[in-house]
C-alpha cells in the first residue's frame, strides 16, 4: 500500500515557517521592552545613589548640580517610560500574529493526524480483506481436495 500522503503539507509547512518568523519577531519585540525595563532599572539605582552622595552636603553649587542632574534623570525616566508603552503595544501586537500562527499550525496539524488516522483504519481494513481473501482461497483449495 501507498505511503501516507498530507494533501496540505506545503501550507504546513509554509504555515510552521510563518510561526517561527512570528515567534522570532515576539522574542525581538520582548527583548526590546526588557531593554527599555532594565534602563530604567537603572535609572533608579542612579537616583539612589545620587541622593546618597548628596546626603548630609552642605555645598551649595553641589546641592544644584545634584538637583539638575535629577531633573536629568527625571526626564530620562519619562522618555523611557513612553519608549515602554510603545515597546509593549508593539509587544502585544507581535504577541497577536504568534498566537494566530501558531492556530493555524495546530489546525492543519490535527487534521492531519486526523486524515492520518483514517488512513491507518482504511489500511487495516484492506489488509484484512486481503488475509480474509488468502484464508478463503486456502479454504476454496482445501474443500476441492476434500471433495475429490
Amino acid at each position: 500500500m501507498k505511503p501516507f500522503v498530507f494533501e496540505l503539507e506545503d501550507v504546513l509547512s509554509i504555515r510552521k515557517f510563518e510561526q517561527d518568523q512570528a515567534q522570532i519577531e515576539l522574542g525581538k519585540a520582548v527583548s526590546e521592552e526588557t531593554k527599555i525595563q532594565n534602563d530604567l532599572e537603572t535609572i533608579a539605582n542612579q537616583n539612589v545613589a545620587a541622593k546618597q552622595q548628596l546626603k548630609g552636603q552642605t555645598d551649595f553649587s553641589l546641592i544644584a548640580q545634584g538637583e539638575q542632574y535629577f531633573q536629568f534623570l527625571k526626564l530620562q525616566q519619562e522618555h523611557l517610560l513612553e519608549e515602554l508603552a510603545q515597546a509593549k503595544i508593539v509587544t502585544d501586537a507581535k504577541r497577536e500574529v504568534f498566537k494566530k500562527a501558531m492556530q493555524k499550525v495546530q489546525s492543519l496539524e490535527k487534521l492531519k493526524e486526523e486524515q492520518k488516522k483514517i488512513y491507518a483504519k482504511e489500511e487495516d481494513k484492506e489488509n484484512e480483506d486481503i488475509v480474509d481473501e488468502v484464508m478463503s482461497a486456502k479454504m476454496s483449495r482445501i474443500n476441492k481436495k476434500v471433495h475429490q
